[in-house]
């Protein structure tokens, strides 16, 4: 059996990290690199300095302090190789304060068994999983916010758990119409899980959301459209290691990046998103729209991955409301 375990694992990490390593790089909880709901997802997760609603608490927990009302949110995301992304998330919101909770999962189902060539001996899932609570007030001008993560993750029968603590600090200026913010992002660290402790992928993240208001006018009416444009710079702060049938680790570099997203809003209802995001990836270019009907926000994005991997499609909505 441990031989089989290990056969299994090093099946399974040869799927999901060494095939699209080249581009990706990947390791088993990469999942909380991804974009953790479709708003993020359309403008290549350049968030930094954009607020999420409720879903901040897993990129800036500062932001949570960017929204005047107390907001819940839901996401789902049909990720590559089948994978479900799933998310939900409340912020409480007071006067000088707020507090936000989250779940985030990554699932991949139906693995085939097999500990010799032949007919499968069954079926089973990889599952990772982070639970989340954030606080985050206001400082003068500035928004400060931290997280901490239970983290969870499950391989065949075998699993482990671990945590991560996450920190950022947003500033508002030009009368709220640009935004800076940093962040550190899942400093942790994981148990044993078939002799191996998985990375938790620590990131450092620096980025900026600018606000511009145009008027068109069409027929003598005015017209507003709200366009932002923001933009991270994004630094791993820890090596991706990971170890294959017993071979020696093998380092995935993911090595520094840039992401920039575009939003346009029209009369604060009907908003279309793009995104860019630079290195070495096969998911250059995202894509998204949302329709605002108060007090509920529909979201979808779409990222079209080349090199033969298939289409992400993520759906989600927030719910702002008032205590």
């Amino acid at each position: 059996m441990p031989n089989f375990q290990s056969c299994l694992k090093g099946i399974l990490l040869s799927f999901l990290l060494l095939a699209p390593a080249v581009s990706m790089a990947q390791t088993g909880l990469d999942f909380l690199n991804i974009g953790p709901n479709a708003h993020s997802l359309s403008i290549s997760e350049a968030h930094t300095a954009v607020p999420l609603g409720s879903a901040s608490v897993f990129t800036n927990p500062a932001n949570l302090m960017l929204s005047d009302q107390s907001s819940l949110g839901l996401s789902y995301s049909l990720w590559i190789a089948d994978t479900q992304n799933t998310q939900a998330s409340a912020a409480i919101r007071r006067d000088r304060d707020v507090f936000g909770f989250g779940v985030l999962s990554s699932l991949i189902d139906d693995f085939e068994a097999r500990q010799n060539p032949g007919p499968s001996t069954g079926s089973f899932s990889v599952q990772y999983l982070a639970l989340t609570a954030a606080y985050a007030r206001n400082v003068s001008f500035l928004s400060v916010g931290a997280s901490v993560s239970y983290l969870y993750e499950q391989l065949f029968q075998q699993n482990a758990s671990g945590y991560a603590f996450s920190g950022g600090i947003t500033g508002e200026f030009l009368d709220q119409r640009l935004r800076v913010g940093s962040a550190i992002t899942n400093a942790g660290r994981m148990g044993e899980l078939l002799n191996e402790r998985t990375t938790v992928p620590t990131r450092w993240r620096t980025g900026f959301d600018v606000n511009a208001v145009q008027i068109s006018a069409f027929s003598g009416a005015e017209i507003p459209v709200v366009i932002n444009m923001s933009a991270d710079f994004v630094m791993p702060l820890k090596e991706e290691n990971i170890r294959v049938n017993g071979n020696e680790d093998t380092a995935i570099e993911s090595g520094n990046f840039l992401t920039f997203g575009l939003q346009a809003e029209l009369y604060d209802m009907i908003g279309v998103r793009a995104g860019y995001r630079t290195g070495e990836t096969a998911r250059n270019w995202s894509f998204g729209a949302s329709v605002q009907v108060n007090p509920v926000q529909f979201f979808y994005g779409f990222i079209p991955f080349e090199t033969g991997f298939g289409m992400v499609h993520s759906i989600g909505l927030n719910y702002n409301f008032n205590l």
